[in-house]
């Protein structure tokens, strides 16, 4: 049993609680988050922390299976030279990957990380990730723009989908962004989705090009796309920003994570939550500054499901929530910090459905507990030098 308290403990649920005290059984288990009201109360073995004492952080987007790729692309190309990079490189370091990964995972774990909702285009990264002590929620990613090819993307998809039940990774398909899965193969992951009451994640309006490419067929990602694939040629416009162009063919009753969402306008935040009750938001802010160099009006979105992500390596200088965290606190300095740190911690177990065990310091769950220190207390913000340590 560990008695722990701190300047405040924030419950995951957007509370700070001044001097609380968290009690933890021997298994990791919440017995108690007892509201001192800003008292510091003596107890036997209480163990006190200057800092903030949280839950466990939630990565709700990252590609793992990427991590030999840090350090290998240039920063601030945009997305459809970043794309072309990454299908370049990733063949050739091909021998560094699984030594990548398990650094990866266990830089994960010292960022005091619980969960990942990773993107999966190969089983590279499986025997890692069922190894971990990080719940893993595998998206088995399907590519594929021309109609002529969807058996073969199906056929592949459903071996991987087999080898992650094989590794007892929880998994499910899902379509990688708005411009790069045909009708044809949206119907197969939304009929499937709908089947197995999945969740959904897709990239989306990562570069300013893709409603381009939606409403007029025209643009640099369109253009790039081209090069890569000779379909893209035939491509017709919907007329409508890429978001709604996309979603319309997927289920409204299934939680759906849109990921990135550099480009995304109230607009289409009013169109998606006209569309469905189940949206996710997941931010990933470093990522978005070393491919575009743009962060996402994230004003926007204060009223919505927000989650946070890191995306990879081969387009993040590390995978840390807290720096994700950082970014969006020195940006945004009138969004809470309280409000970040659940969409860190609650709002990403939600998003994974993982919420039932982590993402708050709530009884009988075992949501993991960070401890961030060298905090701003006057203006309640983090500092660049704020770090994280895992306590359990």
């Amino acid at each position: 049993m560990r008695k722990l308290s701190a300047n405040y403990i924030f419950d995951g649920r957007g509370n700070f609680l001044k001097n609380a005290i968290l009690i933890i059984d021997d298994n990791n288990t919440v017995v108690e988050l007892i509201d001192t009201k800003g008292n510091l109360i003596e107890e036997n073995n209480l163990e006190f922390y200057n800092g903030i004492i949280t839950p466990g952080f939630i990565n709700a987007h990252c590609h793992i299976e990427l991590s030999h790729l840090k350090d290998s692309i240039s920063q601030k190309t945009k997305l459809p030279k970043f794309l072309q990079q990454v299908l370049e490189l990733k063949q050739s370091q091909a021998n560094k990957q699984i030594n990548a990964i398990k650094n990866a995972d266990e830089l994960m774990q010292r960022e005091g990380i619980v969960a990942v909702g990773d993107i999966s285009n190969t089983d590279k990264s499986f025997d890692v990730k069922s190894k971990s002590s990080i719940k893993y929620h595998t998206f088995i990613e399907l590519v594929g723009p021309d109609k002529t090819t969807i058996y073969k993307t199906i056929k592949f998809a459903s071996d991987l989908k087999q080898k992650a039940e094989e590794n007892n990774l929880k998994n499910n398909y899902v379509p990688h962004a708005t411009y790069s899965v045909s009708d044809k193969l949206l119907k197969f992951i939304a009929d499937d989705a709908y089947k197995t009451n999945s969740i959904i994640s897709i990239h989306n309006q990562e570069t300013e090009s893709e409603n381009q490419m939606f409403i007029e067929a025209k643009g640099e990602l369109l253009d790039g796309l081209k090069k890569i694939n000779p379909f893209y040629a035939n491509f017709k416009p919907t007329y409508f920003n890429s978001l709604p162009s996309t979603l319309v063919h997927l289920p409204k009753c299934n939680k759906t994570m849109m990921v990135h969402n550099t480009y995304t306008v109230l607009k289409d935040i009013c169109w998606v939550n006209d569309y469905t009750k189940y949206a996710y938001w997941c931010l990933c802010p470093n990522s978005n500054l070393f491919i575009d160099g743009k962060l996402p009006n994230i004003n926007n979105f204060i009223n919505e499901k927000v989650c946070i992500g890191t995306d990879s390596l081969a387009s993040n200088t590390t995978l840390s929530i807290l720096e994700e965290i950082k970014t969006i606190n020195k940006n945004f300095t009138n969004i809470p910090l309280s409000k970040i740190l659940m969409w860190a911690t609650y709002n990403g177990a939600e998003a994974l459905d993982l919420h039932f065990t982590l993402g708050s310091f709530e009884k009988a769950k075992k949501p993991g507990v960070n401890l961030i220190e060298n905090i701003d207390f006057d203006n309640m913000r983090l500092k660049n030098e704020s770090r994280v340590t895992k306590l359990l």
